[in-house]
Formats: structure tokens, sequence, C-alpha cells
């Protein structure tokens, strides 16, 4: 009896270990028919931000949670209902058609949609409809996600009439529309890589090996330059004269050796060779001022000797001026 009840035990716990494993496989695999498409994956991620979402209904939802990835949930403060339900319409999707698999859903923490209907705007061979995804009643579970029928979804419309909070109030965490072949992890939302190895942010075409659309806030750099323009130091330096930059300005417009307004707005400036260009120009005007002041000081020099020379002569005279009184 005893070795019967090991045995019945054994497979007990050999039947929950298997069911365990088909779970967990379920979970990671990445094809592109299963739902185990993650939510790197998410269409929507930042939709607030990138794409267009309205909301309709009194049980307002705070938008960016739901779009942010961080599972962190948003509440209304009335409850939504069958008259007056809560409406998240996000438009501007990405034109992909999903025949590969993409699947649509929400999830929360608390005060789960018990009610609620998808819908997906199919523009797939001129059918330009709204598409009933789902529409659930009596929904118990703290999740919902559903594989969308094939098509080309530019919008989306989530519907939530009833949910099992206090007094019938909502919670929702995360919209999703998982899509593998629109997104790469994390691509286009907020960096966007290539197969040359360029990262984007804020351009979904890069072509350095970092670019950015947008401002920069660091609390340091560090640009690794070369020609830097100590040569302008050397005896052997062509300096050239105020007279000949002032000629070059009248006809140019800008200072010889910088590139045009025109051509930085085309082509762009790199930070060290702006800083190089930069300091030239700083050190010829050093060598400028330091000649202007080598000449002030030798016309001051000049100067004070002939106010001298000149003071020496009035002293002579007065003195014959005095004689010839005398």
């Amino acid at each position: 009896m005893k070795r019967f009840s090991l045995l019945i035990l054994f497979a007990v716990l050999f039947a929950h270990a298997a069911k365990a494993q088909v779970e967990y496989n379920k979970q990671i695999v990445p094809a592109n028919r299963s739902i185990g498409a993650s939510l790197e994956k998410n269409v929507l991620f930042y939709a607030d931000k990138r794409l267009s979402v309205s909301q309709q209904g009194n049980a307002a939802l705070n938008l960016s949670r739901l779009f942010d990835g961080k599972m962190e949930p948003s509440y209304t403060s009335s409850a939504p209902s069958m008259t007056n339900p809560a409406v998240i319409t996000i438009e501007n999707l990405p034109n992909y058609h999903t025949q590969t698999g993409a699947w649509v859903g929400w999830s929360t923490r608390w005060w789960a949609p018990t009610s609620f209907k998808i819908e997906g705007f199919n523009i797939h061979n001129g059918i330009d409809s709204w598409i009933e995804i789902a529409n659930i009643t009596s929904y118990s579970q703290f999740s919902y996600m559903k594989k969308v029928p094939a098509g080309d979804y530019t919008k989306l419309r989530f519907t939530f009439y009833e949910a099992n909070g206090t007094n019938g109030q909502l919670g929702i965490s995360e919209l999703f529309f998982l899509m593998p072949e629109v997104v790469k992890a994390y691509d286009n939302l907020m960096v966007q890589y290539d197969s040359e190895g360029n990262v984007g942010i804020g351009t979904t075409n890069p072509t350095n090996k970092f670019e950015v659309n947008g401002t920069i806030r660091s609390k340091e750099v560090i640009v690794e330059a070369t020609g830097w323009p100590d040569y302008v130091f050397e005896a052997d330096y062509d300096l050239p004269t105020l007279a000949e930059i002032e000629a070059y300005i009248n006809t140019h417009k800008h200072l010889p050796g910088v590139p045009s307004a025109k051509q930085v707005e085309e082509n762009g400036l790199t930070l060290g060779e702006m800083n190089a260009l930069l300091l030239k120009k700083i050190e010829e005007l050093t060598l400028h001022t330091i000649e202007q002041d080598n000449k002030l000081k030798k016309e001051q020099s000049i100067n004070k000797s002939q106010q001298e020379l000149i003071k020496e002569l009035i002293q002579r005279i007065e003195k014959l001026e005095s004689k010839q009184g005398n």
C-alpha cells in the first residue's frame, strides 16, 4: 500500500511538471504564428506620443500610462456603463497586413473589465470599415489577448462597458497590439537600429553610428579630434591681413575657411571640426590683437618721445625768450 501511494504521488508530480513545462514553453515560443510574441513587439508603445489617441466617456483613464510599458494601472474615478462606456481610439497605425499573426488585448492589476469590445478599422482591399475583433461579457480574468483576423488595420478601438472595481470602476495597465513583422525590439519607438549598426533616436533612417533628431543634453562630451590648429602659431604660418579678411567678408559674407550657412544647413558640421575652426579663428584673432597691441605700444613710445622732445623744445624757446627780454 505504501509503495502504491508513492507511485501515485510520483505520477501526480510528473503530471504537474509536464504541465508546467508545456505552459512554460507556450509562453516563450517567439514564432510569428504563436501568442509568444512579447510586449517588446507592441506597436502601441508610446502611442499617445507617436500616434493619434483619443478618449470618450465619463470614466476616463490616464492615457500615458496605457502605453508606457510600465504596467502601472490607471484607474477611473467613475464607473463606465453600457450607455456611457470608456472608449479609447488609436489612429494612424502603420499599414501592415496581419495575415502572418498579430494579437490585440489589454492587461490590468485590479478592477478588470468584465464587459468590453475591441474593434479594428480594416482597409484591406477597400473594406474600409470597423471589424469586430472581440465582444466579451461576464469576463473574470486580469488580461485578455486575441489573434487579429487577417487585414490591414489603421485604427483600433477599445470599448469598456463594465468592470469589477469599487462601485464598478475600471482599471487598465496596458493596451497592446502585438505585431512582430512591424517592429523589432523597441524599434522606431525610442531607438532605431539598422543592419549596419547605426543607431538613431527620433529618426527612422540613421546614416551614422549614432544619430539624434533633436536636442542632446549631457553632463560632458569628449571629442577626439585631429589637426588641432596649433600650427597658427608657427613662424611660417601665412596669417591673412585684416584688409584681406575684410575683402573676403565683403565678397562671401562669411569668414575665410569657415563653411557658409548654406553649406552647414545642407551638410552639417561635426563638433570636432567646429571647435577646431573656432579655435583657429580665435588664435588668428589673438595674433592680430598681439600685432595691434605691439603697434599701439610702439606708437605710444614714439608719442612719448615726441612729447618729451616738444617739452624740451618749449623749454629752450622759453630760455631764449627770457635772454632776449633781458
